[in-house]
């Protein structure tokens, strides 16, 4: 707590102070201060320096001395220092129009200056509204297209606590600062490839030993389970599922037989036991990928402000429900317009309110249904 004895001491006028923000604070200093009023030009006099205090002591003593010398003193500081109302506005609009966040400031500290900036604008009667006022913010946080269109979508509306809102919650983690690693791309991770060769063994050379050994390796994988894919996930078995084979060795096979690939033009070729996987095509996008992950699953999005799903996910999941639960389903004619953090604006054609379990309850979900690769977002 401040000692009272201060309040007797005058705000400094420093040569790189404000000369309106050192008014404001001698007008609040003489509401708290012990002085009497017609000692307060006299203190305020003695703390000057430079112009402002030869200004001061042009002023006759006896002038000063009075209950009117703060009146008398700021009067004549105000022909030195204060500026036409016109200027001012113009430095207060030019110090918000051109401001940016900086790389090492964080977004908290960035909005905290920018609405400053924007308060003293508000002084001269500058008032923009509040859509404009969010679009400038998020133009002035120094942000790429991607981080944009993601602090787009997060916002709920078009106000400025909406995308206040959506940067911090967004881009600033426990410190408060950006988190540079939210929204930085995708980072493709590269794994080792297994291939298999056509080799005519009949034609083997003795010297090369017999059988031939193949070497599947050991990168990306842990002893006892399958190999990773190109996209770094873990492999599994086409019929059950587990991670610790293939479908060639699962005991949940009806058929018995493993399948083999038969390689060479007669009956007497070795044949060799081959695990492939088949792409229908040479790269699969991230929203295909991220769909076919989540496949029976929901999204739980914060940002997402209606339920919605892809036509997909919607109709692999109904392939997953028995008769009873397939007679719960509900469906109508739809069109709700989605907006997605790339940009792209899509509208609904379908309604459906469909049965679920979370955890150990049963529910009804209601969604809007579009036709695209999307996954089902809560």
């Amino acid at each position: 707590m401040a000692d009272r004895n201060s309040y007797k001491i005058p705000p400094a006028m420093g040569p790189n102070t404000v000369y309106e923000t050192w008014k404001n604070e001698i007008a609040v200093w003489r509401l708290v201060t012990d002085l009497e009023k017609k000692r307060q030009a006299l203190a305020v006099t003695l703390s000057l320096t430079g112009q402002a205090r030869a200004k001061a002591l042009e002023i006759d003593v006896a002038e000063l001395n009075k209950d009117t010398g703060m009146d008398t003193l700021i009067h004549a500081l105000d022909s030195l220092f204060k500026k036409e109302t016109v200027d001012l506005a113009y430095e207060a609009y030019s110090k918000f129009d051109s401001f940016r966040k900086s790389d090492t400031m964080t977004v908290s500290d960035f909005i905290i200056e920018y609405e400053h900036r924007y308060n003293q604008c508000k002084r001269y009667e500058m008032v923009l509204p509040d859509a404009i006022l969010s679009f400038k913010l998020l133009d002035s946080s120094n942000l790429s297209q991607k981080e944009r269109q993601l602090a787009l979508t997060a916002a709920t509306d078009l106000k400025f606590d909406a995308m206040k809102s959506a940067l911090k919650r967004i881009f600033n983690d426990g410190q408060g600062k950006m988190d540079e690693g939210a929204t930085s791309g995708i980072t493709v991770k590269q794994e080792s490839a297994y291939m298999t060769r056509k080799v005519d063994y009949n034609k083997q050379k003795p010297s090369q030993g017999w059988p031939p050994k193949f070497n599947r390796g050991t990168a990306g994988s842990s002893r006892g389970t399958n190999p990773i894919d190109k996209f770094g996930r873990r492999t599994k078995c086409a019929i059950c599922q587990s991670i610790f084979h293939w479908a060639k060795d699962c005991p949940h096979r009806s058929d018995p037989a493993p399948v083999k690939l038969t390689e060479g033009p007669c009956d007497n070729t070795p044949e060799e036991n081959c695990n492939l996987t088949l792409f229908t095509k040479e790269h699969k996008t991230d929203n295909e990928i991220f769909m076919t992950e989540s496949f029976g699953c929901a999204v739980l999005d914060t940002a997402c402000t209606r339920t919605v799903c892809g036509k997909k996910w919607l109709d692999n999941y109904i392939d997953t429900l028995n008769n009873k639960e397939k007679a719960l389903l509900v469906t109508a004619p739809s069109e709700k317009g989605f907006k997605f953090g790339d940009g792209m604006q899509v509208h609904s054609f379908q309604n459906s309110i469909i049965p679920a379990q979370i955890g150990t309850t049963t529910c009804k979900i209601e969604t809007e249904v579009v036709d695209v690769d999307l996954a089902k977002f809560l």
